[in-house]
């Protein structure tokens, strides 16, 4: 029987009362810290005298924290060998440091008198607080060094867990197309911000004992994604790599999601795009559960009426391609969507091949539809651009070039079989630089000069080949191995040793 909304706040008062028993929290969590970077052991802990024997609470021990720390999953590779507390550890270490030593975490600078030179943003509706700040927890663990994968899991956990501190519940507010309700979502996303560190500090050690999700192993297919700014000014790609609906919502869909969204005219579109497409996604697949191609297709179609709503209500004046792989390693199948240039390939063993294809006015039969929608197709710096303006005919956003510009995908279902081994996805300042056989060029160097256990920086060199090879745009790259990374070490380690035969031949 489904829990009652009253059972789930007892449920809450409950679990807030026993944490009351650890006493005076500060004090405890300074301690425990101190101990936890030493080899002396914490003062005993004893019930308070106001604790009754009902009360009475496991004891944290820290020998038993460090045991969970330092577990290994044996049957799984490379960094997912690691526990879920011993990322949490690493991620956040210098906080833990900082507070076993007393000194106070760093505060804010006050705000200064703003001088402005543009209107002032509007903080955004209430019902994309929780995706909003998802997303920025995201983006600060991923700049501390861990994983796309991990820190996906780690967003949603610590996110989910600060909203449940009290009401509103931001994660449980839907999107209405009739409702724009502003009134405290920027002080909301702000105290999301702040709440990151007191949030793991709770879940290390005030819920050492109980928090099941700290004990569970990583799954899902195997990923690499990163992203450099190259010569731009600013970062307008944004990207979402998920293993398995474990990273999105905690959830047991065995199905991965990519992305990637390439952001123009500003990033606030490619940053909404990957800060909410996890949330139709869900939704998706729930009405088209085993329907990869039209899951894929009615979150990308949901995710832009929201986006459009946001963008008529703030006035953004850009828009983002996106190139999205939904891949189900049960079925062994997938689904590529798209709008735009951002391209999708399959590595199998011999070659990439791509599978999306460009909507521009290059495009016959794009620049047809774009015709007949009512625009023209003007010759701007040898290129050509819808109405002079936008070298694309489809994209998230850009409400303004509408119908001309098409919110509508492209989707294609793929069955892949033994002989594929990755997924790429990638912005077009990967492919201004590179075909698909500069791209398995690439892919060959790295896997020759890098172990296997390496293999979540494998898209961060490809990045980095792009910009040495001319790249001047931002430049994204996410990849899914369809298969282990070890197979795909195998496959060019095979591809080598036949070379060296031929040629002593």
């Amino acid at each position: 029987m489904p829990k009652k909304r009253g059972d789930e706040m007892n449920e809450r008062k409950g679990l807030e009362a026993n944490a009351g028993h650890f006493g005076n929290c500060e004090t405890f969590d300074r301690s425990f810290w101190a101990s936890f970077f030493s080899k002396e052991q914490p003062p005993p802990r004893v019930p308070s005298a106001a604790s009754s024997s009902s009360d009475i609470v496991f004891e944290i021990d820290p020998a038993v924290m460090k045991q969970e720390s330092a577990r290994k999953f044996e049957d799984l590779f490379a960094d997912r060998q690691k526990s879920v507390r011993r990322i949490l550890e690493e991620t956040f270490e210098e906080e833990m440091k900082m507070y076993g030593n007393g000194q106070k975490m760093p505060t804010p600078p006050p705000e200064a008198i703003p001088v402005r030179f543009r209107a002032t943003m509007c903080p955004g509706p209430i019902h994309d607080v929780f995706g909003d700040a998802l997303y920025a927890i995201f983006q600060k663990l991923n700049r501390r060094g861990q994983t796309a994968e991990y820190c996906h899991w780690m967003a949603y956990l610590i996110a989910h867990q600060f909203d449940l501190k009290e009401e509103p519940y931001f994660h449980q507010i839907k999107f209405s197309p009739q409702v724009y309700e502003t009134a405290g979502s920027h002080e909301a996303k702000q105290a999301f911000a702040n709440g990151i560190w007191p949030t793991v500090d709770k879940i290390l050690i005030q819920t050492a004992d109980r928090f099941e999700p700290l004990g569970e192993k990583w799954n899902g297919i195997h990923v690499s994604a990163d992203q450099i700014k190259g010569q731009r000014h600013k970062q307008e790609d944004r990207f979402v790599a998920y293993p398995s609906g474990q990273y999105i919502n905690h959830g047991t869909d065995p199905v991965a999601l990519l992305a990637v969204f390439d952001g123009h005219g500003g990033m606030e579109c490619s940053h909404y795009a990957a800060g909410h497409f996890w949330e139709e996604w869900v939704k998706a697949r729930q009405m088209f559960d085993g329907y990869l191609e039209q899951s894929l297709t009615s979150a990308l179609c949901s995710l832009d009426e929201r986006m459009t709503v946001r963008s008529e209500k703030e006035l953004w004046k850009g828009g983002t391609t996106a190139v999205c792989c939904a891949i189900d390693p049960e079925k062994m199948e997938m689904a590529f969507a798209w709008l735009g240039d951002s391209p999708g390939y399959i590595m199998n063993n011999v070659e990439f091949r791509k599978v999306t294809r460009e909507h521009s006015p290059k495009d016959p039969d794009e620049a047809r539809r774009v015709e007949e929608a009512g625009g023209q197709l003007f010759v701007i710096g040898g290129e050509l651009r819808v109405n002079g303006v936008l070298n694309l005919t489809r994209a998230l956003g850009d409400v303004q070039g509408r119908p001309m510009i098409s919110n509508q995908p492209e989707t294609v279902r793929v069955d892949y079989d033994a002989s594929d081994y990755l997924v790429l996805l990638a912005c077009d300042g990967i492919s201004d630089v590179f075909g698909p056989a500069d791209l398995y060029q690439v892919i060959e160097a790295f896997v020759r000069d890098n172990t296997v256990e390496d293999y979540t920086e494998l898209a961060r060199f490809v990045c980095s080949e792009a910009i040495e090879h001319g790249s001047a745009d931002n430049v994204t790259v996410v990849i899914g191995f369809l298969r282990p990374p070890a197979e795909v070490w195998s496959l060019f380690e095979c591809a080598s040793d036949m070379s060296e035969d031929d040629d002593e031949e």
